[in-house]
């Protein structure tokens, strides 16, 4: 089945080589390749052939495996590369296509859509015994006492959370959950903080979501990626906006269930799916997050940040939550504690690549290195 990604221009030369392209035609297309590119997976033949003349039509080009000129086999992988208006142009051409040059046409289309540019920062607060990173680890009045002092920032939302979603974490009662947020909520409602900031509920169980959409909230952030279907029907009848999140499995599991034939395409898969749904549900705001550090490994989500302008195809915000993460720790060999400076490096990459939202335990930081990257881009 023919498949495309979208990947960072940093890695056509790379892509070209996991394809088995020709040396010399390697160094001949780097001096093209400065622009937009897809990897195209599965592609017939015939296809292959009339892209390629398609391609190069406008002045754009399509990489193929060394072995195609022979044309032993039935289908290619590829790499596409042009500008933006020369691949609007193959667009056009390709609609007119037999061989499924048609859906290629429409594939590519939704990746070249305009794009809105915004950053918001989305602050954490853990009312939990058990998070990952323990300074972030907050009892009812330091967790009161964090959301007084956010409510005098510029962070765009405030996620709130009862319960651990660290990896190898136990998945939490409702109940239990509901009891330590309570004071929380109240204090929310009673001051009619909703009013200055958006709320959102971090968590998997309807009825801790049903509570705080009760208590003003209007986010519901569920890391199960909506595994739960009464959670899409709450959205829908509260009209809450969500965070989509990929993952598989709980918390529990999801680090041995990193085996994907193609990240990208059971990512887009999972997305297309919940996003459908979502809709029926009636549900119209949602943002998408990649699920940074949920059932994927360390190359995985550096991957994921690298090309990660991939699914902006689905015409939605995307988040990013990388903040103090495990592979951060991993590849600066450093405890949670230590690893302000890769989380701003990470984050910077991912906005860099297309993050809408980041999601962070320390918004001064962030607030100050989106000020930074604001005045650079405005120089």
């Amino acid at each position: 089945m023919m498949y495309i990604q979208q990947i960072n221009t940093e890695s056509i030369l790379q892509a070209m080589r996991e394809i088995q392209s020709d040396a010399s035609g390697i160094a001949i297309m780097d001096k093209k390749s400065k622009m937009i590119a897809f990897k195209i997976f599965n592609l017939s033949l015939s296809a292959t052939m009339i892209l390629k003349q398609e391609a190069l039509s406008v002045g754009a080009d399509l990489a193929t495996p060394r072995d195609c000129i022979l044309a032993e086999k039935k289908n290619y992988n590829s790499v596409l590369f042009g500008t933006f208006s020369q691949l609007q142009r193959i667009v056009h051409k390709c609609k007119i296509q037999p061989f499924g040059l048609k859906e290629l046409a429409l594939n590519l289309q939704s990746f070249l859509k305009p794009k809105e540019k915004k950053c918001s920062i989305m602050a954490i607060v853990n009312v939990t015994p058990d998070s990952f990173y323990s300074n972030s680890r907050q009892n009812t009045k330091s967790a009161i006492q964090r959301i007084e002092h956010l409510m005098q920032t510029d962070v765009d939302i405030i996620d709130i959370g009862g319960a651990s979603s660290r990896p190898g974490s136990d998945l939490i009662d409702p109940m239990e959950e509901n009891k330590r947020l309570a004071e929380v909520f109240d204090f929310i409602a009673f001051n009619e903080l909703f009013k200055q900031k958006d709320f959102s509920i971090d968590t998997y169980n309807v009825e801790v979501a049903t509570k705080a959409l009760e208590h003003g909230f209007c986010w519901i952030n569920d890391v199960s990626g909506f595994a739960n279907e009464e959670m899409m029907r709450l959205a829908g009848d509260k009209r809450a906006k969500v965070f989509l999140m990929h993952t598989r499995g709980n918390p529990k599991q999801m680090q041995n269930l990193t085996e994907y034939e193609n990240l990208f395409e059971d990512m887009d898969s999972f997305f297309a799916e919940k996003i459908q749904k979502l809709l029926d549900y009636g549900v119209g705001d949602i943002v998408l997050d990649i699920g940074f550090g949920f059932a994927k490994n360390q190359q995985q989500n550096l991957l994921l940040i690298k090309h990660l302008e991939h699914f902006k195809k689905f015409g939605f915000p995307l988040l990013v939550g990388a903040s103090r993460k495990r592979t951060i720790q991993s590849i600066l060999n450093k405890e949670a504690g230590d690893t302000l400076s890769g989380t701003l490096a990470m984050h910077f990459l991912a906005l860099q690549n297309g993050a809408d939202i980041l999601r962070v335990h320390d918004e001064v930081e962030h607030l100050d290195m989106i000020k930074i990257l604001e005045a650079y881009k405005n120089a």
